[in-house]
């Protein structure tokens, strides 16, 4: 072989443990291990070179996040949502969201802090914010200080993980010019709050993760408890947090690994203590923090608001001022009585009227009476609420009531509805009994119609039985209340349960829903509420009664609840979005989302990463991905191409790094929800940190691959640093001149024309504004 040929090493035996020694590991971690030719004057000139680069990054940094961020001076996108959050809390009113409350907490603490007192609820996208008083730099300024966090916590975990200045500046810078997450992180949104506790969850894993040789130690501690709170901060963010934890927590079962392994000389005490430990710091710690900031949540919002509708009674009764508590009276045999259904807001309603004898399918109808669903009380929508037992001497109370005779309160208690009851419900202006029987339903034919009989009609009694149920009720002595019972109606003979849905009957119909009876008697869509009492006075006592405290809910029950409504309400989140996009097309960048407009200025806000750098970054995760197969099949052969140091931080580095990655992209390919590519933004800093991963690996050591011993001393140490210090600023001047030339859109401070928009359509994808 020629001496101008690489060489390839046989690699040698791997000892017991296949580590290198604690305090190779120690200086590994530090970074001095891959460094060429260290010295100690060499050392400090690479500290002060990290310190000048750090603040490099923080000044640019605070440039890109804070340049103009009082223009546009209106409602951008979802400031929408999380600026009315923030105002709600002001407002101390309750509402209701799918994301956890840490996030738009800390949105409205920079209100409070500046005295904002929540009066505007940023209704709509373009509202002016001049105009309504509303201190919106102020609010913008203090959300853009996460997003101003972003790059410079990019640049530690990268020193931190033992990266050179040159490539924890790259990842930084990459970081800073990205304009997604300029865009992102300069106004009243989510998302960059929850990247800052994403990476500073990441940051103190590292920091924890190099005193592993310096067990239970302060530092250690300190480091393992802040990585838990980190943890916790970021699931309250939003539940895509669990994916950060999800990484630590893959860390975590590698690094006990590590413990129990008997050739490291740990023992099984050894082993449990660290076990214990962390799951204290990183399990208990995160779940407290998370139930706190709940627990927060619920004691500020103590007002009724508009969340109100999506909790059950018993929830929304806690609330100040909620209408339910004002109105929650009993129901009594007798009463006429008002149903309204939840979901749709349509009464319980019949007339004199009768179904066509054939449908416009064809199919022929029973021709009885129509029950339909009213979208307006009228007198057709009371009923008289009737029980199956004590019928006789049910008739001589009704007859005392209409009599006029005074009943005591007692004697009124004895006619309460109860949950489980089965009662009659009888059309007040009609004089006939609500029933369904096995008769297709108009606009269902699944499903059994509804109409009614006639009193004297004793051979189908048994389909006007209705078994009345009280949801959420745990016993039969639960009472049934006007406005705070949602109730079901089940048939007692066919099973199925009163239900109605938004469409509307034919000309025939007047324009009413249909009723009919759905076969899931469980379903949320069969509950009802009782709105109105007629003619019954309601007495003093019951007045008084209903002005006593509430059966009250513990924490616990309120936080259960509301986790359900979360979770359900997110996963139904599927209305197709006009920028909604595929997992698959975000690496890519094959649209973006547009945030804002001014037509008449024809400027525009429009989400776009850069593209150079994610494609750059998606280059840099393949070549990661063939450098992983490159060295295990030289594993396989017993080479050793890439110095051991090197090639143990490439594996677990950037194993670390593009499992990051993976785990905060991949989970969005099995959600049903509508998905928009700020979705991928968490993925996306890790994807650039790949970036400078790769440039660590390829272009500070390259003489370390193939061991090319041919070259001279000098040479080895001189050419890879001129030739990463060009692709460098190769790397960085592209970026930031894409950057610069997508700004416009990021920014939205320039009016452009056709041309300057068509310009910057780089793909199809890119359905920008103005483009005419």
């Amino acid at each position: 072989m020629s001496v101008d040929e690489p060489q390839l090493k046989r690699r040698p035996g791997k000892d017991v443990v296949g580590e290198l020694s604690p305090d190779k590991q120690l200086q590994q971690d530090s970074g001095h291990a891959v460094a060429v030719g260290s010295s100690a004057k060499a050392s400090g000139f690479v500290k002060n070179s990290s310190s000048y680069a750090f603040m490099a990054v923080v000044v640019l940094s605070f440039i890109t996040r804070y340049y103009r961020i009082w223009d546009p001076a209106q409602v951008v996108f979802d400031e929408v949502h999380f600026g009315k959050f923030a105002s709600y809390y002001l407002r101390r009113e309750y509402y209701f969201d799918v994301h956890p409350p840490l996030a738009k907490m800390l949105i409205a603490l920079g209100g409070w802090l500046i005295g904002y007192d929540g009066h505007f609820l940023f209704e709509k996208i373009g509202m002016d914010y001049v105009s309504n008083g509303v201190p919106y730099m102020m609010l913008r300024g203090w959300v853009a200080l996460f997003g101003f966090a972003l790059p410079p916590l990019v640049y530690m975990i990268m020193a931190e993980s033992g990266y050179s200045v040159v490539a924890a500046m790259l990842a930084a810078l990459l970081v800073t010019f990205d304009n997604a997450l300029v865009t992102q992180g300069r106004l009243i949104l989510l998302d960059n709050i929850m990247i800052f506790f994403m990476l500073a969850s990441v940051y103190s894993y590292v920091k924890f993760y190099k005193q592993r040789y310096r067990p239970f130690g302060a530092q250690w501690w300190t480091w393992l408890l802040s990585t838990g709170v980190m943890l916790g901060c970021v699931v309250s963010c939003k539940l895509v947090g669990l994916f950060t934890i999800a990484l630590v927590g893959v860390a975590v079962i590698f690094d006990l690994r590590r413990i129990l392994d008997i050739r490291r000389g740990y023992t099984m005490f050894d082993f449990w203590g660290h076990f214990v430990a962390r799951a204290f710091a990183l399990i208990a710690v995160p779940v407290v923090i998370y139930l706190s900031l709940f627990a927060a949540h619920l004691a500020i919002l103590t007002r009724t608001g508009p969340g109100d509708a999506y909790h059950t009674s018993q929830f929304q009764m806690q609330l100040i001022d909620n209408p339910m508590t004002k109105s929650s009276f009993d129901v009594h045999y007798g009463d006429q009585i008002a149903i309204r259904h939840r979901e749709t807001g349509a009464f319980l309603d019949s007339n004199i009227e009768r179904y066509p004898l054939r449908y416009e399918d064809q199919r022929v109808s029973s021709q009885g009476q129509q029950v339909t669903g009213a979208a307006d009380k009228t007198d057709n929508s009371f009923w008289i609420i009737k029980p199956m037992n004590n019928q006789e001497a049910y008739a001589q109370f009704v007859a005392r009531r209409q009599a006029g005779e005074d009943i005591t309160q007692a004697e009124m208690k004895k006619w309460v509805v109860h949950h489980t009851d089965l009662v009659q419900l009888q059309h007040a202006a009609t004089g006939s009994n609500m029933r369904t029987h096995d008769v297709a339903s108009p606009m269902t034919s699944t499903n059994m119609e509804f109409t009614t009989l006639a009193l004297n009609d004793t051979a189908h009694v048994d389909d006007t039985v209705w078994k009345l149920e009280i949801d959420g009720a745990k016993y039969n002595s639960t009472l049934l209340k006007t406005s705070s019972s949602f109730i079901r109606f089940v048939s007692n003979k066919h099973g199925v349960a009163m239900w109605t849905h938004p469409k509307k009957l034919p000309e025939w119909g007047h324009g009413h829903q249909e009723i009919n009876g759905k076969k899931d008697p469980t379903a949320k869509s069969t509950l009802w509420a009782i709105t109105e009492i007629r003619d019954r006075k309601i007495t003093a006592e019951e007045v008084e009664e209903m002005n006593k405290k509430q059966t009250g809910m513990s924490f616990f029950e309120k936080f259960v609840e509301l986790q359900g409504l979360m979770i359900k309400h997110n996963n139904a989140l599927t209305t197709v979005h006009p920028f909604q996009s595929t997992p698959i097309s975000w690496p890519l960048l094959l649209r973006g989302i547009s945030f804002w407009t001014d037509s008449e200025q024809r400027k525009q806000i429009y989400l776009l990463g850069n593209p150079i750098g994610w494609w750059i970054s998606d280059l840099a995760l393949l070549a990661f991905a063939i450098c992983l197969v490159g060295l295990e099949a030289c594993d396989m052969r017993n080479y050793e191409v890439v110095d051991a140091v090197v090639r143990r931080h490439l594996l677990r580095s950037g194993g670390f790094i593009a499992f990051a990655w993976f785990i905060h992209y991949f989970p969005f390919f099995m959600m049903g929800r509508s998905l928009f590519l700020h979705h991928y933004l968490p993925a996306s800093i890790f994807a650039y940190m790949m970036v400078a991963a790769c440039f660590q690996f390829f272009c500070v050591h390259p003489y370390q691959l193939f061991a090319l011993r041919s070259w001279s001393s000098r040479a080895r140490a001189l050419l890879p640093s001129y030739s990463a210090s060009l692709i460098f600023v190769g790397l960085v001047a592209v970026q930031v001149a894409t950057f610069v030339y997508f700004a416009p859109l990021s920014y939205g401070t320039s009016s452009m024309t056709p041309e300057q928009v068509n310009g910057r359509r780089w793909l199809p994808g890119f359905d920008l504004h103005f483009q005419k």
